[in-house]
């Protein structure tokens, strides 16, 4: 609403302007061209004396109209004409003549003695120097009652359009000529100006190009205007000089080029239009071309002023043309835009044509460039912001798209981790099961060791495994931690041994040291406080070539069953540089980048082992100087249990493991994974067992014969452990078997596999490779529990 306010004030002051002229009592303004004459001298320079000299030889013409237009000039030219005052006070007026970019401009007043008052004016001096402190070219005359006078003008400009207003003032009407045109100017500049900063400030909100081109657009006509309307001169560049002159020239050629640019951009033109796109590129080289021209070259100078408007005509129609092959290859341009450059198109093109002389010179030619600019720019600035709504529409598109594309690119992560999970646990299991049965039936001490470095190789490409999946995880916010009672001396025990074993190969010592009495049992997650010591641990060992690695473990009572635990890790390593313990804790960082390729891993340890003490909500801190070694240290709270209270405590007696005539089925459909799941079960005492290949032959087998509970592996052909527990929880097998306790055991360990076993009706849940303890306590568990339910419905 407020630029077409602002358009609509333009047009109706310009009206009313016309209407307040004709219809005012007073003498002034006048004009008094019907008395004036003008001769063309060419490019002969001569002094007022001689030329008074040779008046008489000289051929005068009459003015023809009220604002002579000589149109691209470099001639002189002298103008004389007649003012008496037959009153008997004196008379004091103001002569406004030519255009305030004119070069020079002198007015002489000769009186009846000869008397020669001599005016200099021009932009060529110094603002400071004119006979009246104004944009305009204005002089002050005084005439003395009954005397007669003769004035002489002297024009001459290099290459500019000269107009010949000859416009007479008294001080209440130039008062009142003044006030309208800073109403008027004020409004146009005050309309662009608003137009160019909200669009600057949307392209920096968008970063559409477009909006940019435009800014500078509008920018460019800012200043072309104020140096056509004198405001350039008057206020920036007051002391004249070459800028001063060549001001309007530079500007115009500038906003030729932002036009073209802008319009080619926001069309579009590429897309439909080869030859129109490259030449378009043509005329902006060209115009660049004489940009460059004006800077280096001065003697041009009276044919750049015509050359810039013809390209700014064939920029114009170049617009056009491009709107036109729009349209018929149905790249449909807004219709703002399309109004704005017609309004333009009418506007330049009387302007233009007024600039080269070929239709006669008014007040609404002046005025047809600002009123076609005002239109225009209203039109596309409306067209700018349908262009917002559309960018909106379409950004809220991509973002469907991309969030579309996000799933699914982290369904394909999922599917890609489940995969990688199963495909190296599968024969990880194998390895590492089958290894520890061999060691356990061998009694050659070499062959243990020999056994034991597999186990550890195999247990470190388990870890990378985990490491990978955890960060997934953390990726996507899915770390949990399971609180479950553990031993936590066990756990310690664990930790110690293969610590020192780690470091006694690398002929380091290993210090382990309490402080305070450990509970025994506490309530937590038993795997991610084994990573988060065994991660650390495994960091202090890895980047220690000389000296000891120190566990201490430092207990304080927290509360009646609470616990503070905090754990330091310190060694004689390489140490951290200052600089880089900020970002150690980032995924992927080592102390060097060249620290992967000398000390190996994925570098995703410390970023696991911070989100897990965030996922307990406790401290972590490390302190660091490089070549004397790291302290880690690690504060966690737990509730302690008493050891009565630990089920599973009882299901493990003295390493015997017996499950009093259970009868189990394996579901699997790898052989060598059978063979493992086989040399387990052989080992416990009183148990039994039967495998099947997949899921239909699992199905098959439950309603054949009686099972007490089944180990079912998930991914395997014709039906998978999902689908034949489904199955099985429907009554497939008989009512008897529906509630069967079944147990995953699978190779899959995304938090995805984990949640779709609960929901088909899965009992527990076990990763391979198997542990056999850990497997043994869950199936007793479950055979526990499923006696409580059955006793509970009886």
């Amino acid at each position: 609403m407020i630029k077409q306010l602002c358009a609509a004030i333009l047009l109706t002051f310009v009206f009313f302007h016309e209407v307040l002229s004709q219809q005012l009592p007073h003498s002034y303004p006048s004009s008094i061209h019907s008395t004036a004459e003008i001769v063309d001298l060419g490019d002969l320079d001569m002094e007022f004396d001689k030329f008074l000299n040779a008046e008489d030889t000289l051929e005068f013409i009459p003015l023809i109209n009220l604002n002579t237009n000589l149109g691209f000039t470099d001639s002189n030219y002298w103008v004389r004409f007649k003012l008496s005052h037959e009153e008997d006070f004196p008379l004091k007026l103001y002569l406004e003549t030519a255009r305030p970019i004119t070069d020079i401009v002198d007015l002489y007043q000769v009186n009846k003695t000869r008397m020669v008052v001599k005016l200099h004016s021009g932009d060529l001096g110094k603002v400071s120097d004119r006979p009246l402190y104004h944009r305009n070219i204005i002089f002050p005359i005084t005439l003395h009652p009954g005397e007669e006078y003769q004035f002489y003008l002297h024009l001459s400009s290099d290459g500019e359009v000269i107009n010949l207003p000859l416009r007479l003032f008294d001080s209440e009407s130039m008062i009142r000529e003044s006030y309208f045109n800073q109403l008027v100017f004020g409004a146009f500049y005050g309309f662009l100006l608003l137009a160019g900063i909200i669009y600057l400030f949307f392209y920096f909100g968008i970063k559409e190009k477009s909006f940019l081109l435009y800014t500078a657009y509008v920018t460019s006509i800012i200043f072309l205007h104020l140096g056509l309307d004198g405001y350039f001169y008057q206020y920036i560049t007051p002391n004249g000089g070459w800028f001063s002159k060549n001001a309007v020239l530079i500007f115009a050629t500038v906003s030729a080029i932002a036009f073209g640019r802008y319009a080619q951009v926001y069309l579009s033109v590429k897309d439909y239009s080869t030859k129109i796109h490259q030449s378009f590129n043509i005329l902006l080289f060209s115009l660049i071309g004489l940009l460059v021209l004006i800077f280096t070259f001065q003697a041009g100078m009276k044919y750049y002023y015509p050359l810039v408007n013809l390209l700014g005509i064939l920029i114009l129609f170049h617009v056009i043309a491009s709107l036109i092959s729009g349209y018929i290859h149905g790249k449909s341009p807004d219709i703002f835009f399309s109004l704005g450059i017609a309004a333009f198109f009418l506007g330049f093109m009387v302007f233009i044509l007024n600039n080269f002389n070929l239709i006669p010179n008014s007040d609404w030619t002046e005025f047809s460039s600002k009123i076609g600019t005002g239109l225009e720019v209203m039109f596309l600035s409306l067209s700018m912001s349908n262009r917002i709504k559309i960018l909106k529409t379409d950004k809220e598109k991509m973002q469907a798209v991309a969030l579309q594309r996000a799933q699914e690119s982290n369904e394909i992560k999922s599917f890609f981790l489940s995969n990688i999970s199963h495909e190296m646990r599968t024969p990880l299991n194998a390895i590492i099961g089958l290894s520890r049965s061999i060691q356990e039936s061998v009694s050659d001490q070499k062959t243990k060791d020999e056994i034991e470095v597999i186990q550890y190789s195999s247990a470190g490409l388990l870890s990378a495994i985990d490491d990978i999946l955890d960060y997934s995880r953390i990726e996507k916010k899915e770390l949990k931690l399971e609180y479950k009672s553990f031993d936590f001396h066990r756990l310690l025990k664990e930790i110690r041994s293969n610590c020192e074993k780690q470091a006694g190969d690398k002929g380091l010592k290993f210090i382990y040291e309490e402080i305070n009495q450990i509970p025994q049992f506490i309530i937590g997650d038993l795997h991610r406080t084994r990573q988060i010591l065994f991660n650390l641990l495994g960091n202090a060992i890895k980047f220690t070539f000389s000296g000891e690695v120190r566990l201490s473990i430092q207990t304080s009572a927290k509360g009646r069953n609470s616990v503070g635990l905090v754990f330091k890790i310190s060694d004689t390593g390489v140490g951290i540089q200052k600089e880089k313990l900020d970002s150690i804790f980032e995924s992927f960082i080592q102390e060097q980048i060249d620290d992967k390729r000398k000390f190996g891993g994925f570098g995703l340890g410390l970023c696991i082992v911070k989100a897990l003490v965030e996922q307990y909500g406790g401290k972590l801190d490390l302190q660091s100087e490089q070549g004397k070694g790291t302290q880690v240290m690690v504060d966690l709270n737990f509730e302690t249990i008493e050891q009565k209270t630990i089920v599973e405590n009882d299901f493990i007696k003295k390493g015997i493991y017996d499950l009093q005539g259970k009868n189990i089925l394996v579901v699997e459909d790898n052989p060598v994974n059978q063979l493992v799941m086989k040399s387990i079960l052989k080992k416990w005492k009183n148990t039994t067992f039967d495998t099947a290949m997949n899921g239909l032959e699992a199905l098959e087998k439950l309603s054949a014969g009686k099972f007490d509970l089944i180990l079912m592996d998930l991914q395997m052909p014709e039906m998978d452990g999902y689908e034949a527990t489904e199955a099985i929880r429907k009554g497939d097998c008989g009512d008897l078997n529906k509630s069967i306790p079944i147990i995953a055991v699978t190779a899959d360990a995304t938090e995805k596999a984990k949640k779709k076993v609960m929901e088909v009706g899965m009992d527990e849940y076990i990763t391979k490779p198997v542990d056999q303890e850990e497997l043994f306590i869950k199936v007793k568990k479950c055979l526990y529990l499923q006696t409580l339910d059955i006793s509970q419905v009886f």
